[in-house]
Protein backbone atom coordinates (compact mmCIF):
# COMPACT_ATOMS: atom_id res chain seq x y z
CA UNK A 1 0.00 0.00 0.00
CA UNK A 2 1.26 3.38 -0.77
CA UNK A 3 2.83 4.63 2.07
CA UNK A 4 3.58 1.87 4.03
CA UNK A 5 7.19 2.23 3.32
CA UNK A 6 7.11 5.99 4.11
CA UNK A 7 5.66 5.60 7.16
CA UNK A 8 8.75 3.69 8.52
CA UNK A 9 11.51 4.65 6.17
CA UNK A 10 13.77 7.87 7.32
CA UNK A 11 14.07 11.22 5.31
CA UNK A 12 16.84 12.93 4.69
CA UNK A 13 16.29 16.88 4.38
CA UNK A 14 18.89 18.91 2.39
CA UNK A 15 18.14 22.20 2.35
CA UNK A 16 20.03 26.03 2.93
CA UNK A 17 17.54 27.45 4.41
CA UNK A 18 17.21 26.82 8.18
CA UNK A 19 13.39 28.26 8.31
CA UNK A 20 13.15 26.06 5.04
CA UNK A 21 14.35 22.84 6.76
CA UNK A 22 11.91 23.19 9.70
CA UNK A 23 9.20 23.70 7.72
CA UNK A 24 9.96 20.89 5.32
CA UNK A 25 10.41 18.55 8.70
CA UNK A 26 6.87 19.31 9.89
CA UNK A 27 5.03 18.74 7.16
CA UNK A 28 6.61 15.16 6.82
CA UNK A 29 7.06 14.23 10.33
CA UNK A 30 3.23 14.23 10.36
CA UNK A 31 3.29 10.82 8.97
CA UNK A 32 5.80 9.70 11.93
CA UNK A 33 8.57 9.00 9.72
CA UNK A 34 12.25 9.54 11.63
CA UNK A 35 13.65 12.79 9.56
CA UNK A 36 17.15 14.20 9.71
CA UNK A 37 18.19 17.36 8.54
CA UNK A 38 21.42 18.76 7.12
CA UNK A 39 22.96 22.26 5.61
CA UNK A 40 22.94 22.12 1.69
CA UNK A 41 26.46 22.72 1.65
CA UNK A 42 27.32 19.72 3.77
CA UNK A 43 27.53 17.76 0.95
CA UNK A 44 30.37 15.26 2.33
CA UNK A 45 28.09 14.64 4.80
CA UNK A 46 25.00 14.35 3.22
CA UNK A 47 26.60 11.39 1.23
CA UNK A 48 27.42 9.54 4.53
CA UNK A 49 24.15 10.30 6.07
CA UNK A 50 22.44 8.95 2.49
CA UNK A 51 23.49 5.46 3.54
CA UNK A 52 20.78 5.03 6.09
CA UNK A 53 17.82 6.64 4.37
CA UNK A 54 15.16 5.98 2.16
CA UNK A 55 14.66 9.44 1.07
CA UNK A 56 16.47 12.90 0.02
CA UNK A 57 15.05 16.04 -0.33
CA UNK A 58 17.19 18.07 -1.73
CA UNK A 59 17.58 21.82 -2.32
CA UNK A 60 17.85 23.00 -5.83
CA UNK A 61 19.35 26.10 -4.65
CA UNK A 62 22.45 23.88 -3.75
CA UNK A 63 26.00 25.90 -3.04
CA UNK A 64 29.30 24.24 -3.78
CA UNK A 65 28.90 21.66 -6.87
CA UNK A 66 25.35 22.56 -7.82
CA UNK A 67 22.70 20.41 -8.25
CA UNK A 68 23.34 18.44 -11.14
CA UNK A 69 26.72 17.37 -9.96
CA UNK A 70 25.11 16.97 -6.94
CA UNK A 71 22.54 14.24 -8.21
CA UNK A 72 25.51 12.82 -10.01
CA UNK A 73 27.38 12.12 -7.27
CA UNK A 74 24.36 10.64 -5.22
CA UNK A 75 23.39 8.73 -8.66
CA UNK A 76 26.85 7.42 -8.30
CA UNK A 77 26.82 6.37 -4.55
CA UNK A 78 23.06 5.75 -3.61
CA UNK A 79 21.92 4.53 -7.23
CA UNK A 80 18.41 2.97 -5.32
CA UNK A 81 17.95 6.16 -2.98
CA UNK A 82 15.16 8.44 -4.41
CA UNK A 83 15.83 12.14 -5.07
CA UNK A 84 12.98 14.99 -4.83
CA UNK A 85 14.23 18.18 -5.61
CA UNK A 86 12.96 21.32 -3.50
CA UNK A 87 12.47 24.64 -4.65
CA UNK A 88 11.39 27.97 -3.01
CA UNK A 89 9.73 29.22 -6.66
CA UNK A 90 9.29 27.83 -9.84
CA UNK A 91 12.42 27.68 -11.59
CA UNK A 92 12.28 25.93 -15.58
CA UNK A 93 16.24 25.40 -15.72
CA UNK A 94 16.63 23.85 -12.06
CA UNK A 95 13.08 21.73 -12.75
CA UNK A 96 15.05 20.43 -15.93
CA UNK A 97 18.53 19.93 -14.10
CA UNK A 98 16.94 18.22 -11.93
CA UNK A 99 15.24 15.49 -13.95
CA UNK A 100 17.80 15.16 -15.96
CA UNK A 101 19.95 14.62 -13.21
CA UNK A 102 18.21 11.39 -12.15
CA UNK A 103 15.50 13.30 -9.13
CA UNK A 104 12.26 11.44 -8.89
CA UNK A 105 10.32 14.87 -8.44
CA UNK A 106 10.91 18.69 -8.46
CA UNK A 107 8.42 20.05 -5.40
CA UNK A 108 7.77 24.17 -4.69
CA UNK A 109 8.51 24.41 -1.19
CA UNK A 110 5.14 26.03 -0.86
CA UNK A 111 3.07 22.63 -1.94
CA UNK A 112 0.27 21.84 0.97
CA UNK A 113 1.96 19.32 3.13
CA UNK A 114 -0.64 17.15 2.11
CA UNK A 115 0.19 17.19 -1.22
CA UNK A 116 4.06 17.07 -0.67
CA UNK A 117 3.52 14.30 1.56
CA UNK A 118 2.29 12.60 -1.67
CA UNK A 119 4.68 13.20 -3.54
CA UNK A 120 7.29 11.87 -1.19
CA UNK A 121 5.34 8.81 -0.77
CA UNK A 122 5.18 8.20 -4.81
CA UNK A 123 9.33 8.56 -4.69
CA UNK A 124 9.34 5.71 -2.08
CA UNK A 125 7.18 3.60 -4.24
CA UNK A 126 9.30 4.49 -7.38
CA UNK A 127 7.07 6.81 -9.06
CA UNK A 128 8.14 9.93 -10.03
CA UNK A 129 5.22 12.70 -9.18
CA UNK A 130 5.16 16.18 -10.68
CA UNK A 131 2.82 18.50 -9.00
CA UNK A 132 0.20 20.79 -10.91
CA UNK A 133 1.10 23.29 -9.35
CA UNK A 134 5.07 23.04 -10.81
CA UNK A 135 4.15 22.13 -14.20
CA UNK A 136 1.60 24.61 -14.64
CA UNK A 137 3.16 28.08 -14.81
CA UNK A 138 6.11 26.41 -16.76
CA UNK A 139 4.07 24.80 -19.84
CA UNK A 140 2.31 28.87 -19.90
CA UNK A 141 5.98 30.03 -19.73
CA UNK A 142 6.68 27.94 -22.68
CA UNK A 143 3.47 28.61 -24.64
CA UNK A 144 4.57 32.27 -23.91
CA UNK A 145 7.70 32.09 -25.63
CA UNK A 146 6.52 30.15 -28.61
CA UNK A 147 3.54 32.48 -29.23
CA UNK A 148 6.23 35.51 -29.45
CA UNK A 149 8.05 32.95 -32.02
CA UNK A 150 5.06 32.37 -33.58
CA UNK A 151 4.04 36.28 -34.09
CA UNK A 152 7.45 37.02 -35.00
CA UNK A 153 6.65 34.19 -37.88
CA UNK A 154 3.85 36.02 -38.79
CA UNK A 155 5.41 39.22 -38.77
CA UNK A 156 8.07 37.88 -40.96
CA UNK A 157 5.96 36.08 -43.50
CA UNK A 158 4.03 39.26 -44.15
CA UNK A 159 6.73 41.25 -45.00
CA UNK A 160 7.89 38.95 -47.51
CA UNK A 161 4.26 38.32 -48.80
CA UNK A 162 4.66 42.67 -49.36
CA UNK A 163 7.71 42.58 -50.82
CA UNK A 164 6.33 40.18 -53.57
CA UNK A 165 3.49 42.68 -53.67
CA UNK A 166 5.74 45.71 -54.15
CA UNK A 167 7.60 43.92 -57.01
CA UNK A 168 5.02 41.89 -58.93
CA UNK A 169 2.48 44.83 -59.73
CA UNK A 170 0.89 42.31 -61.80
CA UNK A 171 -0.47 40.52 -59.23
CA UNK A 172 0.19 42.72 -56.35
CA UNK A 173 -3.38 42.67 -54.56
CA UNK A 174 -4.71 39.26 -54.93
CA UNK A 175 -2.27 37.27 -52.39
CA UNK A 176 -4.88 37.58 -49.30
CA UNK A 177 -7.62 37.03 -51.75
CA UNK A 178 -6.47 33.78 -52.89
CA UNK A 179 -5.65 32.77 -49.47
CA UNK A 180 -9.04 33.45 -47.87
CA UNK A 181 -10.71 31.02 -50.90
CA UNK A 182 -8.49 28.56 -49.73
CA UNK A 183 -8.85 28.17 -46.34
CA UNK A 184 -12.53 28.25 -47.25
CA UNK A 185 -11.96 25.30 -50.06
CA UNK A 186 -9.36 24.06 -47.25
CA UNK A 187 -12.51 23.21 -44.69
CA UNK A 188 -14.38 21.25 -46.80
CA UNK A 189 -11.46 18.64 -48.16
CA UNK A 190 -9.39 18.65 -44.46
CA UNK A 191 -11.10 20.46 -42.08
CA UNK A 192 -7.40 19.90 -40.26
CA UNK A 193 -5.16 21.31 -42.85
CA UNK A 194 -7.67 24.35 -42.87
CA UNK A 195 -7.10 25.26 -39.26
CA UNK A 196 -3.49 25.11 -39.81
CA UNK A 197 -1.72 28.93 -39.72
CA UNK A 198 1.04 26.80 -41.72
CA UNK A 199 -1.42 26.55 -44.49
CA UNK A 200 -1.90 30.07 -44.70
CA UNK A 201 1.69 30.90 -44.43
CA UNK A 202 1.77 28.72 -47.14
CA UNK A 203 -0.43 30.84 -49.06
CA UNK A 204 0.91 33.89 -48.49
CA UNK A 205 4.38 32.82 -48.83
CA UNK A 206 3.07 30.86 -52.12
CA UNK A 207 4.57 33.53 -54.82
CA UNK A 208 7.95 34.33 -52.76
CA UNK A 209 10.45 32.79 -54.90
CA UNK A 210 9.00 35.85 -57.89
CA UNK A 211 11.39 37.64 -55.88
CA UNK A 212 13.65 36.13 -58.40
CA UNK A 213 12.20 36.84 -61.16
CA UNK A 214 13.28 39.94 -63.25
CA UNK A 215 10.58 42.91 -63.09
CA UNK A 216 10.43 43.10 -66.73
CA UNK A 217 9.40 39.45 -66.94
CA UNK A 218 6.34 39.85 -64.36
CA UNK A 219 4.88 43.12 -65.79
CA UNK A 220 5.21 42.04 -69.78
CA UNK A 221 1.78 42.68 -71.12
CA UNK A 222 2.15 39.64 -73.05
CA UNK A 223 2.47 35.78 -73.36
CA UNK A 224 5.95 34.94 -71.92
CA UNK A 225 8.37 33.27 -74.64
CA UNK A 226 10.42 30.42 -73.71
CA UNK A 227 13.21 31.86 -72.35
CA UNK A 228 10.89 33.88 -69.79
CA UNK A 229 9.01 30.94 -68.81
CA UNK A 230 12.08 28.76 -67.96
CA UNK A 231 13.28 32.29 -65.49
CA UNK A 232 9.30 32.14 -64.56
CA UNK A 233 8.83 28.34 -63.57
CA UNK A 234 12.36 28.35 -61.08
CA UNK A 235 10.57 30.97 -58.56
CA UNK A 236 9.45 27.38 -56.32
CA UNK A 237 12.40 26.55 -55.85
CA UNK A 238 13.47 30.09 -55.26
CA UNK A 239 10.69 30.52 -52.97
CA UNK A 240 11.75 27.62 -50.66
CA UNK A 241 15.88 28.49 -50.55
CA UNK A 242 14.07 31.70 -49.67
CA UNK A 243 11.99 30.64 -46.82
CA UNK A 244 14.22 27.72 -45.98
CA UNK A 245 16.15 29.48 -42.89
CA UNK A 246 12.83 30.47 -40.53
CA UNK A 247 12.09 26.91 -40.64
CA UNK A 248 8.67 26.87 -41.05
CA UNK A 249 6.65 23.42 -40.97
CA UNK A 250 6.31 21.16 -44.24
CA UNK A 251 3.50 22.08 -44.87
CA UNK A 252 4.73 25.61 -45.95
CA UNK A 253 7.40 24.32 -48.43
CA UNK A 254 5.21 22.10 -50.09
CA UNK A 255 2.66 24.64 -50.48
CA UNK A 256 5.64 26.88 -51.80
CA UNK A 257 7.44 24.33 -53.70
CA UNK A 258 4.38 22.35 -55.11
CA UNK A 259 1.89 24.70 -56.01
CA UNK A 260 2.17 24.59 -60.10
CA UNK A 261 2.21 20.80 -60.11
CA UNK A 262 -0.40 18.85 -62.15
CA UNK A 263 -2.93 16.26 -61.69
CA UNK A 264 -1.95 15.01 -64.92
CA UNK A 265 1.57 15.11 -64.21
CA UNK A 266 2.48 17.98 -66.61
CA UNK A 267 3.26 20.27 -63.94
CA UNK A 268 6.94 22.17 -62.38
CA UNK A 269 8.75 21.96 -60.75
CA UNK A 270 8.94 18.21 -59.81
CA UNK A 271 6.45 16.58 -62.36
CA UNK A 272 4.20 15.32 -59.43
CA UNK A 273 1.00 13.37 -60.32
CA UNK A 274 -2.28 12.62 -58.04
CA UNK A 275 -1.54 11.98 -54.87
CA UNK A 276 1.83 12.30 -55.25
CA UNK A 277 1.17 16.07 -55.10
CA UNK A 278 0.78 17.28 -51.62
CA UNK A 279 -2.52 18.48 -50.61
CA UNK A 280 -2.27 21.69 -49.42
CA UNK A 281 -0.74 22.23 -53.33
CA UNK A 282 -3.51 20.39 -54.76
CA UNK A 283 -6.10 22.72 -52.68
CA UNK A 284 -4.15 25.53 -53.19
CA UNK A 285 -3.62 25.29 -57.19
CA UNK A 286 -7.51 25.29 -57.38
CA UNK A 287 -7.66 28.37 -55.88
CA UNK A 288 -5.02 30.22 -57.38
CA UNK A 289 -6.35 29.50 -60.84
CA UNK A 290 -10.06 30.83 -60.16
CA UNK A 291 -8.24 34.14 -58.42
CA UNK A 292 -6.00 34.24 -61.65
CA UNK A 293 -8.86 33.76 -64.27
CA UNK A 294 -11.14 36.00 -62.39
CA UNK A 295 -8.31 39.04 -62.05
CA UNK A 296 -7.57 41.91 -64.89
CA UNK A 297 -3.76 41.24 -66.36
CA UNK A 298 -2.29 43.89 -69.14
CA UNK A 299 -2.77 41.10 -71.75
CA UNK A 300 -6.77 39.98 -71.07
CA UNK A 301 -9.75 40.86 -69.21
CA UNK A 302 -11.32 39.00 -65.94
CA UNK A 303 -13.80 36.56 -66.58
CA UNK A 304 -16.97 36.09 -64.17
CA UNK A 305 -16.81 33.59 -61.02
CA UNK A 306 -19.21 31.49 -62.95
CA UNK A 307 -16.83 30.73 -66.12
CA UNK A 308 -13.91 30.98 -63.66
CA UNK A 309 -15.56 27.78 -62.37
CA UNK A 310 -16.02 26.03 -65.51
CA UNK A 311 -13.17 26.32 -66.53
CA UNK A 312 -11.86 24.98 -63.50
CA UNK A 313 -14.36 22.04 -63.85
CA UNK A 314 -13.37 21.16 -67.30
CA UNK A 315 -9.50 20.60 -66.12
CA UNK A 316 -10.69 18.05 -63.45
CA UNK A 317 -8.50 15.26 -63.71
CA UNK A 318 -6.35 17.03 -65.93
CA UNK A 319 -5.11 20.20 -64.53
CA UNK A 320 -6.47 19.55 -60.88
CA UNK A 321 -7.38 16.63 -58.04
CA UNK A 322 -11.08 15.54 -59.08
CA UNK A 323 -12.27 15.40 -55.17
CA UNK A 324 -11.17 19.32 -54.87
CA UNK A 325 -13.30 20.08 -57.75
CA UNK A 326 -16.21 18.67 -56.77
CA UNK A 327 -15.37 20.08 -52.93
CA UNK A 328 -15.29 23.28 -54.41
CA UNK A 329 -18.42 22.55 -56.77
CA UNK A 330 -20.61 21.62 -53.63
CA UNK A 331 -19.35 24.40 -51.62
CA UNK A 332 -20.41 26.51 -53.88
CA UNK A 333 -24.10 25.14 -54.36
CA UNK A 334 -24.32 24.84 -50.49
CA UNK A 335 -23.21 28.71 -49.84
CA UNK A 336 -20.86 27.25 -47.68
CA UNK A 337 -18.05 29.28 -50.18
CA UNK A 338 -19.02 32.30 -51.22
CA UNK A 339 -16.94 32.55 -54.79
CA UNK A 340 -18.05 35.90 -55.81
CA UNK A 341 -18.19 37.29 -52.51
CA UNK A 342 -14.66 36.22 -51.90
CA UNK A 343 -12.88 36.85 -55.45
CA UNK A 344 -14.80 40.69 -55.18
CA UNK A 345 -11.60 42.46 -53.80
CA UNK A 346 -9.96 40.67 -56.71
CA UNK A 347 -12.55 41.68 -59.37
CA UNK A 348 -12.49 45.52 -57.84
CA UNK A 349 -8.68 45.75 -58.06
CA UNK A 350 -7.18 43.53 -60.52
Amino acid sequence: MRGARYTRAATLIVDSDEESRGALRRSLSRAGAPIAALEAHDVAGMLDVADHVQLILLDAALPGPGLRKTLGLLRERHPDVPVVVTSGWNDPEAMRAALDGGASSFVLRSLAPARLRYTVEAALDGDGVLDPQVVRPVLDGYAAVLESARRRDRAIIESLAAAVEAKDTVTSDHVHAVGTLATALATLVDPTLAESEDFLFGCLLHDVGKIGVPEHILAKPGPLDDAEWTIMRLHPETGVRVIGPLGLAPTVSDLVLHHHERWDGGGYPGGLSGGGIPLSARIFSVCDALEAMTARRPYREPVTPAVALAEIRAESGRQFDPGVVDALGEGVQTGRIDLAGTLHAALATG
